[in-house]
This record gives structure tokens, C-alpha cells and sequence, in this order.
């Protein structure tokens, strides 16, 4: 049996998931990551996306970028009011 992963896209490099929360959470770090080094935020989100396994209506895979992807993570609990990950959330999935 073939499990559909997520795709997580940096910009340099991509990393499977198993699921969007996970795939999410390591966009999020990314980015937390990269502004304490000391790199550009927009220039981090400008490159990062999330790939789907799900297809959009023209068959090709769903691909949320920055703000789509954070919106979904509001939208289904993920992110805390404040911003940070929902931890318990993830427990749950």
C-alpha cells in the first residue's frame, strides 16, 4: 500500500511528511529558525510551500504557500491565538 505524503519545500531542499500538521510544523520551524539566524522572514515565506497529495480541480497536487498554509493551520486549531504551535493539538492527531 502507497501512503500519500506532504511535501514541505524550503526553497533548497524538501522534506516528506505524513501529514499537513507535520509538514506545517516544519515550515514553521524553518522559519522561527531562520530569522534567529539572522535571515530575511519574507524572503524565507516567498520560498517555502507545502505540496499536497490531494489534486486541485486541474488534477495537478494542492500547493499552499506561506500565508494559505497558516491559515489552515488557524482555521483547524494548529496555531494558538498567540501565534506559536498548538502542541496539544498535535497530540491529538
Amino acid at each position: 500500500m502507497i501512503h500519500e505524503q506532504w511535501i514541505f519545500k524550503d526553497g533548497a531542499s524538501q522534506f516528506p511528511c505524513a501529514s499537513f500538521p507535520y509538514a506545517f510544523r516544519q515550515m514553521y520551524n524553518a522559519i522561527k529558525s531562520g530569522v534567529e539566524k539572522g535571515r530575511k522572514y519574507n524572503d524565507m515565506v516567498k520560498q517555502m510551500v507545502i505540496i499536497s497529495p490531494q489534486k486541485d480541480q486541474h488534477g495537478d497536487p494542492r500547493r499552499y504557500n506561506y500565508t494559505s498554509a497558516t491559515e489552515l493551520a488557524k482555521s483547524s486549531g494548529l496555531l494558538a491565538p498567540n501565534g506559536e504551535i498548538n502542541s496539544r493539538e498535535f497530540k491529538r492527531r
